[in-house]
């Protein structure tokens, strides 16, 4: 097998050939996704590994050499199916002057499963998409058994909320919409003290998968006011809930989960049948109110109790010494510099 670079007529084409691959179909594979990680500074390159597509992010970093980045690819279903597309996508690489290739297959995480990761040469790199671990609701059937499904406490809180008056909705595909739902964003972004991203690259996330007809804003409102916000993208038959914010003073309990409920619906419509709610703790530390996730993770967690763990981000290091360095301080010092001093950023 070699690599080889592709090219394609469409970008339903290409998610066509993604959507053929093993692994889950994932919303970071896609060409839209690729379109807004470009306002970043990387260069999407689309490969072909005798027949399997990969989506492949390039981006130079100075003083290093070139970084290759598969956000949750390659789309594998196994460690072999991994280990087959390894020797090509290194030599590929390599000979492009690559020093660093990310990794970030969706592979269930087991002892057994790190210990084969481990015997590929690869090297542990953590999270970087937020669904790293996560919880994957069952969005099967019709709206009513997909209500019946979820625990009594979420259905008894999705109906209250609606009964005291919070409205939902999937909101008008317009400027408006990705505007309300930054406002919104920005007091998460406030609360948490996470490092944003620009107003141009969030809300050009919103907008291409929204034009592409791949996901959907939708607010959450009670007495003519904004009170919660979701993003959510289907690929294949798998929504994601990508992006939520809510205001920090709630008028009223069960806005957020009535606007869950509304998305469901959404994605059901749309042929999903698992939605993602992207990003919780660890299994091991959903109990942990010190972990950054733990919030996030109850309120997920009220929609499905079971966490889904990934292995996550996986380095294939192509220059040991320069990897060395980066690691050391390359990265920390890259990324506040390409994203200019942004506070907390990183280089991905």
């Amino acid at each position: 097998m070699t690599l080889r670079w592709d090219t394609y007529e469409s970008a339903e084409q290409w998610r066509a050939r993604l959507l053929e691959t093993p692994g889950r179909p994932s919303m970071f594979q896609t060409p839209e996704f690729a379109q807004v990680k470009s306002l970043a500074g990387w260069t999407p390159r689309y490969a072909d590994i005798d027949g399997f597509p990969l989506t492949v992010h390039e981006r130079r970093a100075p003083g290093f050499g070139k970084v290759w980045y598969l956000p949750k690819g390659p789309g594998v279903a196994s460690v072999q199916g991994l280990a087959a597309l390894l020797p090509d996508l290194r030599t590929a690489a390599h000979d492009a002057g690559v020093f660093l290739v990310k990794i970030e297959p969706e592979l269930v995480e087991s002892p057994e499963t790190l210990q084969a990761l481990e015997r590929l040469g690869l090297l542990p790199a953590g999270r970087i998409q937020t669904n790293k671990s996560t919880v994957f609701v069952d969005v099967t059937g019709t709206p009513d058994e997909l209500m019946a499904r979820l625990p009594s406490k979420t259905r008894n809180t999705i109906r209250r909320g609606l009964k005291q008056g919070v409205v939902t909705e999937a909101a008008p595909l317009e400027e408006s919409t990705y505007e309300r739902m930054w406002t919104l964003w920005m007091e998460v972004v406030q609360d948490q003290g996470i490092a944003p991203r620009s107003h141009e690259y969030q809300v050009a996330m919103w907008r291409t998968f929204c034009d592409a007809g791949l996901g959907r804003v939708f607010l959450a409102q009670h007495e003519g006011r904004d009170v919660a916000g979701a993003f959510v993208t289907v690929v294949g038959d798998v929504a994601c809930y990508r992006d939520g914010a809510s205001v920090r003073e709630r008028p009223v309990r069960g806005g957020s989960h009535a606007l869950q409920w509304e998305a469901m619906r959404w994605a059901q419509e749309q042929g999903a049948t698992s939605y993602d709610m992207a990003g919780t703790p660890h299994s091991t530390r959903v109990d942990d109110p010190s972990d950054p996730y733990f919030g996030i993770g109850e309120f997920k967690r009220s929609f499905s109790k079971e966490v889904t763990d990934f292995v996550g981000a996986y380095d294939l290091v192509l220059r040991p010494r320069r990897y060395a360095t980066w690691q050391r301080v390359g990265h920390r010092v890259t990324a506040k510099v390409v994203s200019g001093g942004r506070p907390g950023a990183t280089f991905y």
